[in-house]
């Protein structure tokens, strides 16, 4: 460990949380003051908004934490967290030092060949992602920014750790492609490609920040299922923002009832989107560790020699 690089991306570090928080209460202040009934401030929709964006802020916060103990106590020896923990929070001096100390190395891998086990895992996951995904749609939607509850992502996640990433990109593909089939979910191709089929594919992605050697340090576990579960949720995000600009710039002239007055479109839909997405990222970094670190047992025992290890 540099101290010397320690102590310049402690100070540039403190900068971007006292930045991202200065921005996080512009943000609740202009959002409030979008969010009025006849003129006058609606309290729950005022509190929802300050806790959505307090989240994001304590995430953000926790990041940068985790980001700097990973860089103490294991210096840049884990350079997938750190990359991924310096993208997640612009850390631009710290991808540098990684860089710098050991250049990666892109090569191709041979393509490891499909068992019938990973076959019947997918076909498990693959099922229970259509069947929660089913019977969460008995579950009503708030009318206040669409939350909904998202459990059918987990069984993804699940195939993101436990399955290689070849079989895990097999299932992603096929959950994504064959929601087309569901009722009522394929209104146009751009609603369908943003709304269901990338929020579902890019679940894919978490693969490659999959831990494989189980560990005892909390710290290490952090980062591992901080890389694990946001990369996707921020592709999900700007995946629905990109949708909810199609949307409201309303190409179909469809009759729409916006949450609060906003001067532009995208502005709109980056606000409008973060609500329901910070549930979502509460609810999956809630379960998906938990509910991840009781499938090791399957892991090691199915899938020590799978590519996890290449």
């Amino acid at each position: 460990m540099n101290k010397k690089n320690l102590k310049i991306t402690l100070l540039l570090s403190s900068l971007r949380v006292f930045i991202f928080l200065a921005l996080i209460i512009w943000s609740i202040i202009a959002v409030s003051n979008g969010i009025k009934l006849n003129g006058d401030l609606v309290t729950s929709k005022i509190v929802t908004i300050s806790f959505c964006f307090s989240i994001v802020f304590v995430m953000f916060l926790l990041m940068n934490i985790s980001l700097i103990m990973n860089y103490i106590y294991g210096g840049l020896n884990n350079n997938n967290i750190i990359i991924s923990l310096s993208i997640l929070t612009l850390n631009i001096e710290m991808m540098i030092w990684v860089f710098r100390n050991e250049r990666p190395s892109f090569k191709f891998k041979k393509l490891p060949k499909i068992t019938i086990f990973d076959l019947t895992a997918s076909s498990v996951l693959l099922a229970l992602y259509f069947v929660i995904g089913y019977i969460t749609t008995f579950i009503p939607t708030t009318q206040f920014f669409f939350i909904e509850l998202t459990f059918k992502y987990i069984p993804l996640f699940f195939g993101a750790f436990i399955l290689t990433k070849t079989s895990s990109f097999i299932l992603c593909f096929t959950a994504a492609s064959l929601t087309a089939l569901l009722p009522g979910v394929y209104l146009a191709f751009w609603q369908f490609l943003f709304d269901y089929w990338i929020t579902a594919f890019c679940i894919f992605f978490a693969s490659f920040f999959a831990p494989s050697v189980k560990s005892k340090n909390w710290i290490v576990k952090l980062s591992v299922w901080f890389s694990f579960v946001t990369v996707p949720i921020i592709i999900i995000y700007f995946s629905r923002v990109t949708s909810g600009v199609i949307f409201w710039l309303n190409p179909n002239k469809q009759e729409q009832f916006p949450q609060f007055e906003w001067s532009n479109t995208v502005g709109y839909s980056f606000i409008y989107n973060s609500v329901n997405t910070i549930f979502d990222y509460v609810m999956l970094m809630i379960c998906i560790p938990v509910s991840c670190e009781s499938l090791w047992v399957i892991k090691e025992r199915f899938f020590t020699n799978s590519e996890y290890n290449n």
